[in-house]
């Protein structure tokens, strides 16, 4: 059966578009790296004594940088290059949660995305080695060309390669080699000079780690800058490869920490001489909170008459949510504050993808500042249960057969959580106003306290929910829950003494919460707030006023109740409080000290009262003359209409003789 061949400069043009920016595309060596050198600790298989190690640093020879390098140890034997070269072929298929790397192409895509010449190295524990070319020069129209050689770690190396490469076969494969030997852009091919940067590499990884299979894989000469905020003035110097790659080192440094979620701390992680620590969300969300839901990727939430969310069915998968309020984001003026959605996914928390305004998606409201104050939400598929895209910069949903069954399930329920979790939260102040100030203020926490001891999301021990779910006319919502309150959670509001186990009060619950009251508590029997004033004073030699009358305040009279049975309460009754003698006298106190304040105030505005008081009777003074003047002119009125009506008869008679003019 004939088979279709493939263009493999095509291939490489489709690899080199692959991805968004460049630190995208080395984000896919890492995963590779991150998915070969952890060992997780909470796992009981795994080597204990094993310490992950990657190093990201500027590949520099005699002080001139001319790309970057990643290299990092492995839990497990590497597989041979050739295996290893394979286009879309993955011994990580069958994975699941363990890996990132699943699709046999994100080696070969992410170096072509960052250069035009690459070379990978292998060292393994039992001295034998491994160089491979992935460069684009090598690609053929008839298919895609990755040679690889095998090696002993004997001394010899230069010459084995060297034998190696003397072949007609893989002439093209020497010109690389040389290419790799001219340092400056304007040097002509230097080939002894690059096998000796090549043989330094491998006694470099001797140096470096032993004991373990070593992978290192060499980019020269990044092909454009991988930051959106560098201007031309700075990429066109003379040292172009150093810019180039120490603003792509610059870039890791920062992304990285929020990249992934669970790197233990047996898995050192190095960008130059700086080592990161993935804490990055503890440190920056307040009342972060973790919530584990079952979601089923296959039966509908709302199929049939059965109410099916957060089921038990053996189909379903957990998936774990953090939520909480990103204080700095909240504080900076210009960053957006509505609900922002992470996906990572897979043992090692990797990011997928980012929503910054995830409203609309979790079907919540997203007019104005509903579910906004810097609300952070992040999903967390630790058991690798979501089909990712070969870039891992989304989620494929329609790889499966029930796919779209699948995206609305997931959905509908993180919605539910975050809707939940704001209405908690918002309850405790008197509006979005006020929790926006309230988060506003720890914007700065986590550079002011110093002593708190940072963990990662996974050993955190964080405020914990067990919820309950219902359905609500087309929606999923949450009925009851439970909440453990955890150590490491940083509250908006102080934690009160209580237990810090807490149930929603429901009837039974209640009734129990109340008969294991403590003795020790102020209590009241007043229900209702007694009007101003109306505090009397008692003497009693004992700490608390048992029974004190209180008048409280009459209220309005109500037309009489319709319903039978009912009875009206008389307003001249009174109300019996329990109250302690000091904070009787504070109130007293207090009540002296604000009939001082109004007596001062009297003073103080009497000379403005007696003012007042004369402007009125002046006031009083000028109304009456106008007054009189009205009358005045009223009566005047009358006599003009007199006289014109005397006029107009005495013209009627003839009688009435007007004066000639002159």
């Amino acid at each position: 059966m004939a088979t279709t061949t493939v263009d493999g400069q095509g291939m490489w043009r489709a690899w080199k578009r692959g991805f968004t920016s460049n630190v995208r595309a080395f984000k896919d060596l890492i995963d590779n790296a991150v998915d070969a050198a952890f060992d997780d600790p909470l796992v009981e298989e795994t080597n204990n004594n094993f310490i992950g190690r990657i190093d990201i640093y500027p590949d520099v020879y005699q002080s001139t940088t001319t790309g970057i390098c990643l290299q990092n140890n492995c839990v497990k034997s590497v597989a041979s290059l050739e295996k290893v070269f394979v286009v879309y072929e993955s011994s990580k298929v069958d994975s699941g949660a363990d890996a990132v790397g699943e699709n046999g192409v994100g080696l070969k895509q992410a170096c072509a995305a960052l250069s035009d010449l690459s070379f990978v190295l292998v060292k393994r524990a039992n001295d034998e080695l491994s160089f491979g070319v992935i460069a684009e020069s090598l690609q053929l129209r008839g298919g895609v060309r990755l040679p690889s050689f095998n090696l002993v770690d004997n001394g010899s190396l230069y010459q084995q390669l060297e034998a190696h490469l003397n072949t007609p076969d893989y002439v093209d494969v020497k010109k690389c080699i040389a290419r790799y030997g001219a340092i400056e852009t304007n040097d002509p091919p230097n080939f002894p000079n690059g096998m000796k940067r090549i043989c330094e590499h491998f006694q470099a990884m001797n140096r470096r780690y032993s004991g373990h299979d070593l992978f290192e894989v060499i980019m020269d000469r990044i092909r454009h800058q991988s930051s959106k905020d560098d201007t031309v003035e700075q990429v066109d110097v003379h040292h172009e490869q150093k810019t180039r790659v120490h603003t792509l080192m610059r870039d890791i440094k920062k992304e990285l920490p929020k990249t992934y979620l669970h790197i233990p701390d047996n898995l050192h992680f190095r960008v130059g001489k700086d080592r990161l620590e993935f804490k990055h969300w503890p440190q920056r969300l307040v009342e972060l909170s973790s919530f584990t839901i079952k979601v089923n990727p296959n039966l509908g939430w709302n199929e049939g008459d059965t109410f099916r969310a957060n089921d038990e069915r053996d189909d379903s998968y957990e998936l774990r949510i953090f939520c909480g309020f990103d204080a700095d984001r909240a504080t900076l003026p210009n960053s957006r504050k509505e609900c922002t959605l992470h996906l990572h996914s897979r043992k090692s928390g990797r990011l997928i993808c980012t929503d910054a305004d995830a409203r609309t998606k979790l079907q919540l409201p997203a007019s104005g500042s509903d579910y906004s104050q810097g609300l952070t939400v992040i999903m967390d598929d630790f058991k690798g249960k979501l089909p990712l895209n070969p870039t891992k910069q989304g989620v494929a949903f329609a790889e499966e057969r029930r796919g779209a069954v699948h995206e609305e399930n997931l959905y509908q329920l993180v919605g539910a959580v975050v809707h939940f979790y704001y209405q908690t939260h918002l309850k405790k102040f008197k509006g979005k106003t006020q929790l926006m100030q309230q988060v506003c203020k720890f914007g700065d926490w986590a550079n002011r306290d110093r002593r708190r001891q940072l963990k990662s999301c996974q050993e955190s021990d964080l405020t914990t929910y067990r919820v309950t779910l219902k359905k609500v006319q087309r929606r999923i919502r949450v009925d009851n829950f439970e909440v453990s309150e955890g150590e490491d959670t940083v509250c908006l509001v102080e934690r009160t003494t209580k237990s810090r186990e807490k149930k929603r009060k429901t009837p039974t619950n209640a009734a129990a919460e109340r008969s294991n009251t403590e003795p020790d508590l102020p209590t009241t029997k007043r229900r209702r707030r007694a009007a101003p004033g109306a505090l009397q004073e008692a003497e009693t030699s004992s700490e608390e006023i048992e029974e004190m009358r209180v008048p409280r305040r009459k209220a309005a009279k109500k037309p009489p109740s319709k319903r039978e049975g009912r009875k009206e309460k008389n307003d001249d009754e009174e109300e019996t409080i329990t109250i302690k003698k000091s904070d009787y006298e504070e109130l007293v106190r207090q009540k002296e000290e604000i009939q001082k304040k109004f007596e001062d105030a009297d003073k103080m505005f009497a000379p403005f009262v007696e003012g007042n008081k004369k402007l009125k009777a002046s006031y009083t003074e000028l109304k009456a003359k106008n007054t009189a003047l009205k009358s005045e002119n009223k009566g005047m009125k009358a006599e003009n209409k007199e006289l014109k009506a005397e006029i107009k008869e005495l013209k009627a008679t003839k009688k009435f003789v007007p004066k000639k003019q002159k």
